[in-house]
Order: C-alpha cells, then structure tokens, then sequence
C-alpha cells in the first residue's frame, strides 16, 4: 500500500505538467470512479477573491448546525490534507495516501484524455473522499475561473457563490471582467440557487445576473448598509446582522461582505431543506482563522502575512494598512515577491508609498518575476528598495531593516506560505518576551 510520503511524491510528479484547461479528464476519472459527485449535496464557490474565506464560513456555520460538511480550497497552504476536510478536520493521511493509490490505479484506463494534472487529482480525491463519508453537504471552491475549471463537474449544485470578480488570469479568462465574470458564470446551472457578494463590482453583477436570468434563475445579494461595523482592528471586526453582533478574528473590513455572503448563503440552503441553527452559526464565525489572508501572527509590532496578487485585493490590503496606521506609526517594512502573470506594477505603486523599506524576493515558481525587477517598480513610491532572490535571505534582511518594528510580508501565496511557519516562531518569541 502506497504510504502518504509516497503519495506527496507521486502528486508532487504531476506538477512538471502544469495547469490542464478542459473537463474531458475530470469525466473520465470521475466515471471510473462511479461518479462519486453525483450523490454530493453542492455549493459551488467562484470569484476572484474571498472564495476560501467565504467557503470557509460557510463550511463552520453548516457543521455547527449539526450538518456533516465537507470543504475543499486551494491553494494550499498550511498543507495538501488541509484543502480538503470534513467539519474542519483534515483528511487523515491514510486515507489520502489510499485514494491517490487508487486514483493514479486508473491510469490506463483514461485512454485519450491524457493523465490528470495535479489539481485535477486532489479534486477528484476530495470528491470521492466526501461522498465516502456520507457528507450532507459540500462547499467546493473554483480553482480557476469556472466553465473550465476541474470543480465544474455538478450537474445540480444547491448553490453558486460569486465573490467580488476582478481583473485576473486574464491570459485564460479574458481580458474584461465582464468576460472573466462570463466565464465564471459557468458553474451556474438549472435549479441552483446564487448568491452574489455586496461587494461585487457592478460590471461583473451586470453579467451574473443576465447568466441567471438566462436559466431563470434569481440572483440573492444581501444589504451591507442593512449590517454596519461595530468595530475594526487587527485581527477583529463586529458587525451588526439583523440586529445580532457577529464576530470574526479576521483583519479587514472585506471580511464581513465574505461573511454577510455567506450567512445569505445559510439561509438559501435552509429554504433547500439544510438546517441553519442561527444562534450556533453566527458564534461559529468567530473560530474561522483564514492563514495568509491579512493573517495577523503578533500585534505588537505587527508581523502580518497576505497573499493578495491582484490590484483588488492589494487595494483591500492597502485600506487595512491605512487604518492600521493611525494606531501604529512605526515605519514599515515589507518583504514582497509576485509572479510576472500579474500586475505588478499596479500592486507596487500602491504599495510601495506605504513602506519604509522594503526587500523583494523571487517567488520558487516558473512563472515568478525576478526579485530585481520587482525592485524597479517598488523604487518609485518607497526610498529604500533591495532585492534579494531567496525567499528565506530576503526575510533574513527584512527582519535587520525592520529593527524590531512592524513587518509584512505580501504579493503572493508562493512567498507567505514558504515564510510563513518561521514567522509563527517569531511571532510566539515576540509575545513571550
């Protein structure tokens, strides 16, 4: 029997061959398997930023109101297991290592559909895992856009999430978000409820619910006015739902439009028959803990990790630092690396001016933007600019900049992740001194 050890190696061979566009492969092995997706209780989650956020909430008030949940994100990072667990416990490293046996067992048999890629394994293992679990309902999040993408295998999912949809992948989605929110719309299908996010964007609206009408579905988007802020700090935020306090340990004011869509998605589902115990659900909230996304590891001085790529969520990562500055005038130190595929210099020049210093790294990824690049277009907006290609070096030089003072690390999933477990031990040497 193939150990998990085993299994991180033979998924870690499929890397090599890059994203697959396309649903041929998906059908195939998903057939083969008995079309496990099909006995699946669905909500299908796309956008492009606070999918996993939102997939996570929803997931957290399901299973507190007593309903098996299954949940499956990416990318990864805390680990594989963790993209896909069930009431927010990761599949068991058996477990993983049997079904991706039994998953690449079907090699020969996928014929002219060539092998799977990697993602389109690990969706095809979640898949198969929750239906073997019985699961009573399943949160799936796109990893990319949605006509094409590996997750968009339902043929009638209880629901379609859209978060806010911008500029990104434009070299696979399209090049307006009217296009990219066209593409994303296919998850839609006949019968499914929808739930748009307050904070979508209302070209990518326009599309969504033209695509709905079209099935003659309806578009559900709940009132942000109806929910003001409470409160707002690193690492809290209140806000008011119909006359109840909810509170979440996420940073940044786009959380609660995450969390108002998903409490709208709770009581579509409840209408479909899913229980929604309100009370229980809205305190779950206050567990979720998303890594990387405006994660705050130490508050004094701030140690900050985010893993925005893209102008919308740089510009939501931008906000919280403005607030944040009105309590903490210390000069800021950034270590930041980005892929060459987004808009860099968009990011940087809204970046850059909020920064002391700043050290850029090189992303380990084919497609990474070299640390000396990145540096040209931060060097406008900030007085201090080096590049330092490894990722652990640049921390290393970041941390003698900083001299104690805040630091932030940010521009991709590639750099936080990688730095992330040592910022964890710097952070618990901070709090315990």
């Amino acid at each position: 029997m193939m150990t998990y050890i085993q299994a991180l190696e033979a998924i870690d061979a499929l890397k090599p061959g890059g994203m697959k566009m396309g649903l041929a492969r998906m059908r195939r092995i998903l057939s083969l398997l008995g079309n496990p997706q099909d006995t699946l209780r669905v909500v299908h989650v796309a956008g492009t930023n606070g999918k996993g956020s939102t997939a996570k909430m929803i997931q957290a008030m399901a299973s507190a109101s007593g309903v098996c949940t299954g949940l499956y994100t990416s990318p990864a990072v805390t680990g594989i297991r963790d993209t896909m667990t069930v009431d927010g416990k990761p599949i068991p490293e058996e477990t993983f290592a049997r079904l991706t046996e039994e998953l690449l067992s079907y090699a020969p048999e996928m014929g002219g559909c060539g092998g799977l890629s990697e993602f389109e394994l690990t969706t095809a293992l979640a898949l198969l895992w929750f239906a073997r679990e019985k699961t009573g309902l399943c949160i799936v999040e796109c990893g990319l856009g949605g006509r094409d993408d590996a997750t968009n295998v339902f043929t009638a999912p209880l629901a379609a999430v859209f978060t806010p949809i911008s500029p990104d992948h434009q070299n696979l989605l399209g090049s307006t978000v009217e296009e990219i929110a066209r593409n994303k719309c296919g998850i839609l299908k006949r019968g499914c409820g929808v739930v748009a996010s307050p904070g979508q964007t209302p070209e990518a609206l326009g599309i969504i619910l033209e695509e709905a009408a079209g099935l003659g579905l309806t578009v559900r988007m709940p009132n942000r006015a109806a929910a003001p802020l409470l409160e707002e700090g690193q690492g809290k935020l209140r806000f008011s739902w119909e006359g109840v306090p909810v509170d979440l340990a996420l940073t940044g004011a786009f959380q609660r439009d995450n969390a108002l869509t998903a409490l709208e998605t709770l009581r579509l589902l409840e209408e479909k028959g899913i229980p929604f115990q309100r009370d229980r659900a809205v305190e779950s909230l206050a567990q979720v803990r998303m890594p990387c996304r405006q994660e705050i590891l130490c508050r004094s001085p701030l140690l900050m990790l985010d893993a925005a790529h893209n102008l919308q969520g740089i510009g939501a990562l931008k906000d919280t630092l403005l607030g944040f500055r009105r309590e903490d005038r210390m000069p800021l130190t950034m270590v930041m690396g980005m892929l060459a595929d987004k808009d860099a210099a968009g990011c940087a020049a809204l970046l850059a001016p909020l920064c002391a210093h700043i050290v850029c790294c090189t992303p380990a990824n084919p497609r990474a933007l070299p640390a000396a690049g990145l540096a040209e277009l931060l060097r406008p907006g900030c007085p201090d600019v080096e590049a330092v290609e490894d990722m652990t070096a640049a921390l290393d030089r970041a941390l003698q900049k900083a001299a104690g003072g805040p630091l932030l690390i940010a521009g991709s999933f590639y750099v936080s992740s990688v730095l992330r477990p040592r910022l964890i031990k710097l952070a618990d040497i901070r709090q315990n001194n």
